[in-house]
């Protein structure tokens, strides 16, 4: 098995020569661009791009990027959450793409909703890719590998409806880490990488990968299975709702630690959704519950353990201000005073 090189959070983006530009298609607003293509185009290698949300139900289209950019959203959920955004529009997109030239691109804070036919999302087609803190909405809304032997691709905490390589096409090196899945994760067998600390509703299907410290809530006793092992996986400290394999007789004997027949209403602390927690908030440990210290050395199963803990709202580790108070009129001896109060998200 290839040893992970992705460090679980690598958000050392901020270049010393790299230009920020704004993007906001509201007409209402003036902003350095309208459309992301525009400001993609403008853009070098190595620059951040802020996408805002803009309170009008229309989103930011299919676009392609083809080159090295740090590509940084609101969030979502930001009316649900604490301290989130003064203005809680999130940016929506179709599907970003990212092609050759796209090596080392860094996306954060976005909504992905596709809503159409076939299967969109984020489609990854380089190496070296970070896709973290995004919510992807619907059931055509997908992490996608999309070309062959690419490497160094890190998939943190976001909310998506599932995660999947492509018939024919590998990825190596991959980490998966720290996510809300709501369906499946699936590396198929040119695929290798470590699957640690998700929450997944039904199954986690991979070759040549540490899988530990997941929690998979809602797989039966026969199908949709927990594991479907492939060849060459380390399997340990999972917990699961229902038979581990399936009735499946995996080739490798899993490790450690793993729990079979663990009901989720006693693991997660809004599990039912009757308490009024968030749509991500819900899917923190009851602290009583059987996924606490259930890890390997102690730590907590599921997306809210580990070194990279999920992070409410896809909140990206730039600070952001979540509350501003502006009066409607100043005068020429007072000003307009403003407050804004700030915080720094890590």
């Amino acid at each position: 098995m290839k040893n992970l090189i992705i460090p679980l959070l690598c958000f050392c983006w901020l270049g010393a020569n790299a230009t920020s530009w704004r993007v906001n298609n509201n007409p209402a607003i003036q902003a350095d661009f309208a459309t992301f293509e525009a400001a993609h185009d403008a853009a070098s290698p190595g620059d951040t791009i802020y996408v805002e949300g803009n309170g009008l139900d229309n989103h930011y289209g299919l676009v392609t990027i083809s080159k090295k950019l740090i590509v940084i959203g609101p969030g979502y959920f930001l009316n649900e959450n604490d301290s989130t955004q003064a203005n809680p529009a999130y940016a929506r997109f179709r599907a970003i793409t990212l092609n050759p030239g796209a090596e080392g691109t860094e996306i954060y804070g976005l909504q992905m909703f596709y809503n159409g036919s076939g299967y969109m999302g984020i489609i990854i087609n380089v190496s070296n890719v970070v896709i973290a803190r995004n919510y992807f909405q619907g059931d055509r809304d997908r992490i996608l590998f999309g070309a062959y032997n690419i490497n160094n691709i890190a998939i943190i905490q976001n909310f998506a409806y599932d995660i999947r390589t492509t018939a024919g096409f590998g990825a190596n090196n991959v980490l998966v880490a720290n996510n809300f899945i709501f369906t499946t994760i699936y590396l198929n067998e040119l695929s290798s990488g470590t699957i640690i600390n998700n929450v997944v509703k039904t199954s986690v299907a991979a070759s040549y990968s540490q899988i530990k410290n997941n929690i998979i809530y809602q797989n039966t006793n026969t199908y949709p299975f927990g594991f479907d092992f492939g060849t060459g996986n380390y399997v340990a400290y999972n917990l699961v709702n229902g038979v581990l394999h399936g009735g499946i007789t995996p080739p490798d004997p899993p490790g450690p630690g793993n729990i079979a027949n663990v009901n989720p209403v006693g693991v997660f602390i809004d599990y039912n959704g009757s308490l009024g927690y968030s749509t991500d908030g819900k899917w923190q440990l009851d602290p009583e519950g059987a996924a606490v210290g259930a890890g390997e050395n102690g730590l907590d199963c599921g997306m809210f353990g580990g070194p990279s803990p999920y992070v409410l709202s896809g909140m990206a580790p730039v600070p952001h201000i979540y509350e501003a108070i502006v009066p409607i009129s100043g005068s020429t001896t007072t000003g307009l005073p403003v407050t804004i109060k700030v915080k720094s998200q890590n």
